[in-house]
C-alpha cells in the first residue's frame, strides 16, 4: 500500500474512533493491543481497522455493539488471523504502464499479423512496422495510466477526493493526448523500413502471445491494478 494512501486511511480511523461510543472505543482499544501483540504491521492494523469502523460507526446507530457484531476480542482476533490472505495490489505507475503497453503491443502485434493472412498472394509483411506497434503500444500505456491517474484512483477506499483534478481538465488533458496518440501512430507510416521493419505475420503473432504471457506474469507475481479496469479493485 503507498504510503499517501496508508496515511489518508489512519486519518480516516481517527475520526471514525471519534464518533464511537465508549463501550465500543473501549473494544477497539483493546483489539489494537492484541493486535500489537500479535506483531501485525501498521498496514495491516489500519486496514483491519477501517473495514471494522465503517461498519461500526454504522451499526451502532442502532445501538449495535462491537461486541454483537464481531464478538470477543479473541474471537475476533482469531478470525483476522485466520482470514484468507488477500494478494497485495500495486499501483507502481512503471508496473501500470508496462502492464497496459504489453496489452496494447500485444493486441496490435496480433491484429498486424492476422490482417497479414488476409493479404493478396505473395505480400508476406505485417501492416504495421515493429516500431510503429512499439510506439502504439508505448503511447496507450501512458494515456491509459493517465485514466487511473486523474479518475479511477480516487475510487480507492480512503482515497483523498480532494485532490482530484477537475473533470473538465481531466477529460481534456485525455482526448488532447488520444489525438496526439493518433497522429503520432499514423505518421510512423513515413518511416523507411530500416526503421520500421516489417515482420512476418507468423513472428507478430509469437511476439503477441510473449507479451501476453510476460502480462500473466507480472500481475501474478507484482499483483499490477490493470488501467484497462473500469474500476480499480476494492480492498
Amino acid at each position: 500500500m503507498e504510503e499517501e494512501l496508508l496515511a489518508q486511511l489512519t486519518q480516516e480511523n481517527v475520526e471514525l474512533e471519534s464518533q464511537l461510543t465508549k463501550r465500543n472505543e473501549q473494544y477497539i482499544f483493546d483489539l489494537k493491543k492484541a493486535l500489537a501483540a500479535a506483531n501485525f504491521s501498521q498496514e495491516q492494523t489500519t486496514t483491519e481497522l477501517n473495514e471494522m469502523l465503517r461498519t461500526l460507526v454504522e451499526e451502532q446507530k442502532r445501538g449495535v455493539t462491537a461486541r454483537q457484531l464481531y464478538g470477543t476480542v479473541t474471537e475476533r482476533m482469531e478470525a483476522i488471523v485466520n482470514k484468507p490472505v488477500v494478494k497485495t495490489k500495486s499501483t507502481q505507475p512503471f508496473l501500470m504502464w508496462l502492464d497496459n503497453f504489453l496489452m496494447f503491443f500485444a493486441l496490435l502485434a496480433a491484429l498486424s499479423g492476422i490482417m497479414s493472412f488476409f493479404m493478396p498472394a505473395g505480400q508476406s509483411v505485417s501492416t504495421y512496422g515493429l516500431t510503429a506497434i512499439i510506439l502504439a503500444a508505448a503511447l496507450g500505456g501512458v494515456i491509459f495510466y493517465m485514466m487511473y491517474l486523474f479518475f479511477y484512483q480516487y475510487d480507492e477506499p480512503g482515497a483523498d477526493k480532494s485532490k482530484k483534478p477537475k473533470t473538465w481538465k481531466s477529460i481534456l488533458i485525455i482526448v488532447v493526448a488520444f489525438v496526439l496518440w493518433y497522429i503520432i501512430f499514423n505518421a510512423t507510416v513515413y518511416l523507411p523500413t530500416s526503421l520500421n521493419p516489417m515482420l512476418n505475420p507468423i513472428a507478430l503473432i509469437i511476439l503477441a502471445a510473449a507479451s501476453l504471457g510476460l502480462r500473466f506474469f507480472l500481475k501474478k507475481r507484482f499483483g499490477v491494478v490493470s488501467s484497462f479496469s473500469s474500476r480499480p479493485p476494492k480492498r
